[in-house]
């Protein structure tokens, strides 16, 4: 059996194309792409079209965020005859869910072939040397971000992989087949996407621009993002060193800051003060009431909230600003109001956080055993979320401590899931199926079987 896959080039702010296009359609005329970067707005629309893209709702707008990864950590209650329930009981076989793990694939790799388009183009001489370098760095993290998250899902469980062939980095678009990468080259390719990014966005973030593109920097992969998602790279491959090190680096730029009790008590319930890179989704509101607000909407069992993952701590915000108990005709529901939109500062609104500082704090006090070091990081979180007093003297508390802080933290996020498998935990909370590869490594689109 040979895995093989091709893909198609789509129009820039195209957001609905399916899977089964792009297994099919052959790429756009090159006369037109010509045409499109021949001037530096086709460069800037092109680039922001992408993170537009990102936005789809089968992407980080509601599925990779908010619902389906979430359903895979048991945080919402679900119904067993139903798509949330065949995705809680890891029931990848159900035709629902295998076309919905199909379509998460197809808008991945629909993106990552408009980014490469992009980067085909951008050293054709049209671009200024820091736009050049502005749009060819975003771009280059847009691509390794894409795929570090295509690795998570797919890909196997850090420190099992093998030598066998695994999944396709794709850095060409072509109607050809791409060659399925080893771990080994596809973390490499990865790494060399970061690293070149990095070196771009570096100065040109330092002095920054006189241009209304270089704005909102939040919702962009600026310099800061590619250094914390390096730091999310080099934990998920197991390089410890070398990710306390990029999320030290990030930590230390003040600019950024922990959302504090007054924060919460302003409605800051996404933690703005706190995003390295989140996307404005301009449609959120109804979204989140759909999905969250209104009757029938996700809930869990509020002890569960409390004892479970709050230990019962009366003091922390977090379960005092971020959950409530609701009353409606069908009884109540204990909800997660962490994207209510109602009373939001507008520094919050329409976002969807991707990477935060939190993530780094916890990266940091993960990757160094040394006390002296990891418990003053420690000690921040406790005063930011007005943890009662925890113990985190040994390594083993200390661990335990970020385990807990991940479930805590980034509830309704999409990130938990991520975690449970990057560690190879067996024990996954509120269910007893046992965490495994058939749990952890989401099976490739059959499309994406060849036989030959």
């Amino acid at each position: 059996m040979k895995r093989t896959i091709y893909y198609m080039i789509i129009g820039y702010l195209l957001l609905g194309t399916g899977c089964s296009d792009w297994l099919s359609v052959n790429p756009k005329d090159k006369v037109e792409q010509k045409e499109m970067f021949s001037d530096e707005n086709g460069f800037k629309n092109a680039l922001i079209g992408n993170y537009i893209m990102l936005k789809d709702s089968k992407l980080y707008g509601k599925t990779l965020t908010m619902e389906f990864c979430e359903n895979l950590a048991q945080h919402w209650k679900t119904n067993p005859q139903a798509i949330d329930g065949y995705t809680a009981a890891y029931d990848y076989k159900n035709t629902e869910v295998e076309e919905l793990i199909e379509e998460i694939y197809g808008k991945f790799y629909n993106t990552i072939v408009n980014i490469n388009n992009l980067l085909d183009y951008v050293d054709n001489g049209v671009l200024t040397s820091d736009m050049h370098d502005l749009i060819k760095g975003e771009a280059l993290a847009m691509r390794a971000f894409c795929h570090l998250d295509i690795l998570r899902l797919f890909g196997p469980i850090p420190g099992e992989q093998t030598k066998d062939r695994i999944l396709s980095y794709v850095r060409t678009v072509s109607k050809n087949y791409h060659e399925v990468n080893t771990w080994e080259e596809y973390v490499g390719y990865l790494e060399k996407d970061l690293n070149e990014a990095e070196g771009l966005l570096k100065e040109v973030e330092e002095k920054g621009m006189n241009d209304e593109f270089f704005s909102y920097r939040q919702n962009r992969l600026n310099y800061w993002a590619v250094l914390a998602l390096k730091a999310r790279f080099y934990l998920w491959i197991q390089d410890k060193p070398k990710a306390a090190e990029y999320a030290g680096r990030v930590i230390a730029n003040k600019n950024f800051r922990l959302n504090q009790g007054g924060d919460f008590a302003a409605k800051d319930n996404i933690a703005s003060p706190e995003h390295l890179f989140s996307l404005h989704v301009y449609n959120l509101n109804d979204i989140v009431s759909g999905y969250f607000l209104n009757a029938g909407g996700v809930q869990q069992d509020q002890n569960k909230v409390k004892t479970d993952i709050f230990e019962s701590d009366v003091t922390d915000f977090r379960p005092r600003y971020l959950w409530n108990e609701v009353t409606e005709k069908a009884g109540t529901r204990y909800i997660l109001e962490k994207y209510k939109q109602e009373g939001m500062p507008d520094a919050g609104l329409q976002e969807v956080p991707l990477i935060r500082l939190y993530e780094m704090y916890l990266i940091a006090i993960e990757c160094t055993d040394q006390e002296a070091k990891y418990k003053p990081l420690v000690d921040e979180l406790v005063v930011a979320r007005n943890i009662s007093v925890i113990n985190v003297a040994t390594v083993d508390l200390k661990n335990a401590f970020v385990a807990k802080e991940y479930q805590k933290e980034f509830y309704g996020e999409g990130q938990q899931f991520f975690q449970t498998k990057r560690r190879g935990d067996k024990t996954i909370l509120w269910t007893d199926i046992e965490g495994s590869k058939e749990v952890y490594v989401l099976p490739l689109p059959k499309s994406e079987i060849k036989f030959e």
